[in-house]
């Protein structure tokens, strides 16, 4: 895998600024009352913690791959982000893909990966390298602190700001085989795992 991270926190002259990601987790309620956890972790910490929030998803899940950015083109895509769906997925085939795609998933900035559980649990990886999981359940926090991910309040990536995205040419290979993998089709941007 590349040594670079999805993000990097930087000045407002884009240098590094030395800091690192906290590994914790915290507790939000959003305005409409819905509960989530926000994971923060280094991005060597990451790929462990990811994969261990994946398989704690009960089968069969639904998985979302959602383009910020056509790499090779160099297009933004972030008001209409171009987006592919797969259902009814074993767990193993899901970990599979996520083993197989190492520089997408945790070296690169271009996309956002939504996994759904049967029972409406929901994990999200995005472009900075934070983890959202929805609702804020306690197998979740069970899961992190047994990984060793404490519940805390600091700042995080998403709190930075000023923050550098990276762009990894190794991932192209990936994110197509991602796609056919798991047999992903193209959706509409109201197609969406969680609901409205």
């Amino acid at each position: 895998m590349s040594s670079a991270f999805k993000a990097t926190s930087v000045t407002e002259a884009g240098e590094p600024d030395g800091f690192t990601p906290p590994l914790l987790y915290s507790p939000q309620v959003g305005p409409d009352g819905t509960t989530r956890l926000v994971v923060s972790a280094p991005g060597s910490d990451l790929p462990r913690i990811h994969r261990l929030l994946v398989k704690s998803l009960e089968a069969p899940l639904g998985v979302l791959w959602v383009q910020l950015v056509d790499r090779a083109s160099g297009q933004r895509q972030e008001d209409d982000p171009r987006r592919w769906l797969t259902l009814e997925q074993q767990a193993d085939d899901v970990l599979s893909a996520v083993d197989r795609s190492p520089h997408l998933l945790y070296g690169d900035a271009r996309g956002q990966l939504w996994i759904r559980g049967a029972l409406g649990e929901q994990l999200i990886l995005d472009e900075l390298g934070m983890v959202y999981l929805y609702p804020d359940d306690p197998a979740f926090r069970t899961v992190l602190e047994s990984a060793g991910v404490d519940p805390s309040s600091a700042p995080t990536m998403a709190d930075r700001d000023y923050v550098r995205v990276e762009f990894d040419a190794a991932a192209d290979p990936e994110e197509q085989a991602l796609l056919q993998d798991l047999s992903m089709q193209p959706v509409a941007a109201t197609d969406n795992l969680v609901d409205a």
